[in-house]
């Protein structure tokens, strides 16, 4: 059907010129696309988090099923999201929630986060730029019809079954590949920022074209980074310009617009917002404010940031050891900005991470240009050897932790051991010994009101197997020191 070549007679004249029979056609289907004023989008799926493996570098983690309604009017960059999000990890709950955005604004009403709170409130910008680059990551004729400028198509794959063209697009470069038989699309993909590897690539998937007012849609969406899962998306019901309630995208007059660099974020690292949002534990805002240091035992600080995730800060007679990178580069040389300042004779040693999950190591680049020695689990040091490499830096040095190691580089000895457990593979805690204070992350958070029991366990069978004499434990997450039996 030519509708269904609308998209190659699109792209190939759009390349070369609108001119001739062909060029009016081409032309007629872009303004078909243009006369999408409203999409409504009903559909169920699956979410993953591929920073959230338990094996570094593995599958992602299924972390939540979602059934989801979006309404969206793409010429006025409007939308509606109606969720209902069955989180299975971290923890198993039910949240159900919409939001409501413009480019600029948006409004979010009921729980979408573990944490308690269903009134309405602003959107953070960083969530509202991801969730418009997941719109036009998942309906590409829409964004194709958005182009700014397109290049000739490439045929690729076997006896040019398929075709690649490249595009512009909100500021964006787009990479499509599209079936040359009938000119649908097969995959879309985008370079987004990311924490650990620098850049690394978006790519979307599909299938299942169905006609709908005449337009072709995908029903079956997948979406990857990499060639990591991130979310499987079937589509129950499209449809176009349909009617809609008076009122259902108007956020109200007194809403101010949101940090246009916090929205700029959310769009070039959507994959982030949208593993977070998965786990029904959102992040819309940069996490680098407040940061303080908390004495917790002789020269050993919680070093805590907005976020409620923490460094330990190990001080000694000949230099520092910072223990996890929460989250971004940018967090960890605000710490360091604030240990030159304070501590300026003594140099940055070490960086010992505890685990691979990017919320205790995605920061970790900055310690290592710093001139700091990483120190990981044997399971760990391909990945982040890899994640080095391919964020373009040298090879550091590094220190591959077996079963235990002892650090002496700080004129303070450190001991590092690894923790048998079903969160993470290849997880360590820190220990010092001359305050019997240990560090773990994500398995024991002292101040937390929830605790899961079986983490707490693994913790603390291991540490009696390694015969260690701990006081306390302070967290990656939580505030102070504590001991889970005292909890």
């Amino acid at each position: 059907m030519i509708i269904q070549q609308w998209f190659v007679w699109a792209l190939v004249v759009s390349a070369i010129g609108m001119t001739g029979t062909n060029g009016v056609m081409a032309q007629s289907l872009f303004d078909m696309a243009d006369d999408i004023t409203t999409v409504r989008i009903e559909s169920h799926g699956q979410n993953f988090s591929p920073r959230q493996s338990i094996t570094p570098g593995a599958a992602p983690r299924h972390t939540s099923d979602f059934d989801l309604t979006v309404v969206w009017q793409p010429g006025d960059l409007k939308a509606r999201e109606e969720w209902v999000l069955r989180t299975h990890y971290p923890v198993s709950t039910e949240l159900s929630y919409s939001m409501t955005y413009h480019q600029a604004a948006g409004v979010t009403e009921g729980q979408d986060s573990l944490a308690p709170g269903s009134d309405a409130r602003p959107m953070g910008g960083r969530r509202i730029g991801a969730n418009l680059k997941t719109l036009w990551l998942t309906n590409p004729l829409i964004l194709a019809a958005h182009a700014e400028s397109i290049s000739a198509p490439e045929s690729i794959g076997v006896e040019g079954s398929r075709e690649r063209v490249t595009f512009v697009a909100f500021d964006t470069n787009w990479s499509m590949v599209f079936d040359s038989s009938n000119g649908l699309p097969l995959e879309l993909a985008t370079t987004e920022a990311d924490q650990h590897q620098g850049e690394i690539e978006h790519r979307v998937t599909f299938q299942d074209w169905r006609e709908v007012s005449g337009v072709p849609f995908p029903y079956r969406v997948e979406q990857f980074l990499e060639d990591k899962l991130l979310r499987r998306e079937v589509r129950s019901a499209i449809m176009v310009n349909p009617e809609i309630s008076a009122g259902l995208l108007e956020l109200p007059d007194s809403l101010q617009d949101t940090d246009q660099s916090l929205r700029q974020q959310g769009w070039s690292m959507s994959h982030f917002s949208q593993a977070r949002a998965g786990l029904g534990i959102p992040q819309d805002y940069f996490e680098t404010h407040s940061i303080s240091f908390h004495e917790v035992g002789q020269d050993l600080y919680q070093v805590r940031g907005s976020e409620g995730d923490n460094n330990l800060l190990v001080v000694g007679p000949d230099g520092l050891a910072i223990v996890d990178a929460p989250w971004f580069d940018q967090r960890s040389e605000e710490v360091l900005g604030a240990l030159q300042e304070r501590w300026p004779e003594l140099p940055l040693k070490y960086v010992i991470l505890m685990h691979h999950h990017i919320d205790h190591s995605g920061g970790f680049r900055a310690y290592v240009r710093a001139g700091a020695t990483l120190v990981t689990s044997q399971g760990s040091t391909a990945f982040f050897a890899n994640a080095l490499a391919q964020a373009g830096h040298e090879p550091t040095a590094t220190i591959a932790v077996g079963q235990s190691a002892q650090l002496d580089g700080i004129g303070r000895r450190i001991e590092v051991y690894d923790i048998a457990n079903s969160h993470a593979d290849a997880t360590l805690i820190a220990y010092v010994p001359d305050e019997k204070l240990a560090f773990a992350t994500d398995l024991f958070s002292p101040g937390r009101p929830r605790q899961t029991g079986p983490w707490v366990s693994e913790l603390l069978e291991s540490v009696r197997f390694h015969g260690i004499d701990v006081e306390q434990f302070v967290g990656g997450h939580g505030v102070g020191a504590g001991y889970p039996d005292s909890e």
